[in-house]
């Protein structure tokens, strides 16, 4: 589990958010504080009303904080803003950033805050699963210390519609050939066999990490990510070109490129494509149809050449990361909101409203 959450976080190109603190929980002052926070969970984000369910939870729990959620969904436009704040030395107090390379350089200059002091936190850090933090150790890059808190793991499985699969005449496929195969049967139905919107850039490059993953496999992922090979190496060119193949094939739609997650969604769900590469935070959308039965879900299929890969699978740990530049009342509140976002409670409330995976054992699976 561990060398798992380790290897998908340097690979991914979505890397997941973390939150994080330095101080042991402690009484709130009375001092007025306000934490900006900057996460994707607004819009149609599945996670949102969690999200923003927690924050009002939070500031009625702690009259003298005051939340300023500078949440954006759209990728392009959050990357931006994160940024800028860079840029400008004005980072909010929890916020996630793509990447564990640049996320040490993070470190490094003492932007983030080293949150080892909160597992000192039993009560806290003893509910989360083994390993849930090794993703956030940066001693193996130099830099000692955890700098991330996670919330959520995130297994990408395909989801498929059983109807339009029924049409088509089409089965789940397990390796590359068998997906070909539908995909072929799916086109002479009539039918877009795959739902893409790689104007949101993250929705081809999780595809492509699956392509990745399944040719070449985890270390050569991973050597991708720490930069010991690179993307003109042999497998890695040869899995961009299976990208290129799953195109000429048709298996998008033609103008995918100009596509959007939110368009890609709703063209999925409204039965204008069999097949979507998602991961469990698209499971409260999916639930939300009006017949969510219509949906199943398979493992990305594997090379027939390539049989040793076959159990290689992508899974994104996701986190929160915490400006390490605060200090007294804010600080301990930026501690006392991610132990409230990361806690018991409101890990449950993820599992029963939006049947996200959460990163704790006591979690009440049954409400």
């Amino acid at each position: 589990m561990k060398r798992l959450l380790v290897l998908v976080v340097i690979l991914s190109l979505l890397a997941g958010f973390v939150f994080a603190g330095a101080e042991a929980e402690g009484e709130a002052d009375d001092e007025q504080v306000t934490l900006r926070l900057l996460s994707r969970f607004t819009g149609t984000d599945a996670t949102t009303p969690v999200w923003q369910e927690t924050i009002q939870l939070f500031e009625e729990m702690y009259p003298n904080v005051t939340i300023q959620d500078d949440s954006v969904n759209q990728e392009a436009a959050y990357n931006n803003k994160l940024q800028a704040d860079l840029a400008t030395g004005n980072l909010p107090n929890v916020f996630g950033r793509a990447g564990v390379v640049a996320n040490v350089r993070l470190a490094e200059n003492n932007v983030l805050m080293d949150v080892t002091p909160l597992m000192e936190d039993e009560e806290w850090f003893g509910g989360f699963i083994e390993g849930a933090f090794e993703v956030y150790n940066f001693g193996p890059y130099g830099v000692e210390g955890y700098y991330g808190v996670p919330y959520a793991i995130a297994p990408e499985v395909i989801v498929y519609n059983r109807d339009l699969f029924a049409q088509a005449g089409a089965e789940i496929p397990e390796t590359m050939s068998d997906l070909y195969e539908v995909i072929d049967q799916l086109i002479a139905a009539g039918i877009t066999p795959w739902a893409a919107g790689a104007q949101s850039t993250w929705r081809a490059g999780h595809i492509h990490n699956y392509l990745l993953y399944k040719w070449a496999g985890i270390e050569t992922a991973v050597a991708l990510g720490t930069r010991d090979k690179s993307w003109t190496d042999t497998e890695v060119v040869e899995s961009l070109a299976f990208m290129n193949d799953l195109k000429a094939r048709g298996a998008f739609w033609e103008n995918f490129e100009g596509i959007d997650y939110d368009m890609e969604k709703a063209m999925f769900f409204n039965g204008e494509a069999a097949m979507i590469l998602n991961g469990s935070w698209f499971i409260g959308e999916v639930i939300a149809q009006p017949d969510p039965n219509v949906y199943g879900t398979f493992g990305f299929p594997y090379f027939e050449e390539r049989p040793e890969f076959r159990g290689h699978m992508v899974n994104f740990p996701q986190g929160f990361l915490l400006k390490e530049d605060t200090q007294g009342a804010e600080r301990q509140a930026t501690i006392d909101f991610i132990k409230f976002w990361t806690g018991t409670e409101r890990q449950t409330a993820m599992v029963a409203q939006i049947q996200r995976t959460p990163v704790r054992v006591d979690v009440d699976y049954t409400g």
